[in-house]
């Protein structure tokens, strides 16, 4: 499948990208964008990912390397095996993505998926027979998301862009999914009303934001507090470098999280255009709890450390329509 179908170059959308060997060609502005492993580059020319903005690229980039590159390694059946054991996974938790977002639901749909990471998700919708394309601020996230759908025999490419600015037609996406991403990204905001340029009328995108009011945020607030974090402000800048623990590599630090209460993600949908807006929460599990949960995971038996409680868990999911 070509990503020309709905890539499109970032400084100016409508326009059409032309493939010349190893670069796409803008047809407007004559921008030109390197492809490599079979990934676009489909950054601005001006991005604060190639300046100011080029660590926070670079602690993704270097997360995803040290995550996705051994699944390189396995054949189509272990694709399909890690596919499987994603979605189970998944299931477990009773996440969205596989309770909401079924073949059923996606089939043959131009699905667009920001934040694609290292390409388990690139399996799991590229295996529904979804047209699937994804972004990702990280170039090896793009990369190993090509590779992995590919490998596995579905049909999907991803690209390194910025949420902010998608290169990605207007009104050409039936359905959109972005889990865990967009509280990274220094202008959430301006994101949504990007997602909502580029859903056709009718369009459904659902969005997965981190709630300040769970288990896994109330608990870092009160480890703020005892660090003496007591301004918004402090807490803020805080919780970046504390965040994301699992991603460090050399030493580097996440740049943003952020989170947000079910109103404030509401007010931001509605100002970017969105009507028929609903926001759930996931259930958190036992594992999160603070302490307890530690206790739970070393000394009871498997499986009761990932059994759900209420629904006070790690992500607000907003589904919501563009009209």
């Amino acid at each position: 499948m070509d990503g020309l179908d709905i890539f499109a170059c970032p400084m100016c959308q409508p326009a059409d990208l032309i493939r010349e060997s190893d670069n796409y060609v803008c047809s407007s502005c004559h921008a030109r964008y390197a492809i490599r492993n079979n990934a676009p580059i489909l950054l601005r020319a001006d991005s604060a990912v190639l300046a100011a903005e080029a660590d926070r690229a670079q602690f993704w980039n270097a997360g995803w390397e040290k995550r996705s590159r051994e699944w390189l390694n396995l054949d189509r059946d272990g694709l399909i095996a890690l596919r499987q054991s994603f979605a189970d996974a998944l299931r477990r938790e009773a996440y969205p993505s596989v309770v909401d977002v079924t073949q059923d639901r996606v089939r043959g749909k131009v699905f667009l998926n920001i934040g694609c990471g290292g390409g388990l998700e690139g399996l799991l919708f590229a295996g529904y027979g979804a047209h699937y394309f994804g972004v990702d601020v990280s170039f090896n996230a793009a990369r190993y998301t090509t590779e992995l759908v590919r490998k596995a025999g579905f049909q999907g490419i991803a690209a390194q862009g910025e949420a902010e600015h998608l290169p990605v037609r207007n009104s050409s996406v039936d359905f959109l999914y972005s889990n865990g991403v967009l509280h990274h990204t220094p202008k959430t905001e301006a994101t949504l009303t990007e997602v909502h340029r580029v859903l056709k009328s009718g369009g459904t995108a659902m969005i997965g934001l981190y709630p300040t009011y769970s288990v896994h945020f109330l608990t870092y607030r009160l480890k703020g507090l005892l660090a003496g974090k007591w301004g918004r402000r402090s807490y803020a800048d805080w919780l970046h470098g504390i965040t994301e623990l699992e991603w460090k590599t050399d030493g580097r630090e996440n740049r943003w999280t952020k989170t947000y209460t079910r109103s404030e993600f509401a007010a931001m949908l509605r100002r970017a255009g969105f009507r028929d807006i609903t926001i759930g929460q996931i259930h958190f599990q036992l594992k999160e709890l603070p302490i307890l949960g530690k206790l739970i995971h070393r000394y009871l038996p498997a499986g009761i450390a990932e059994r759900r409680g209420g629904r006070f868990g790690g992500m607000l999911m907003a589904t919501c329509r563009k009209t």
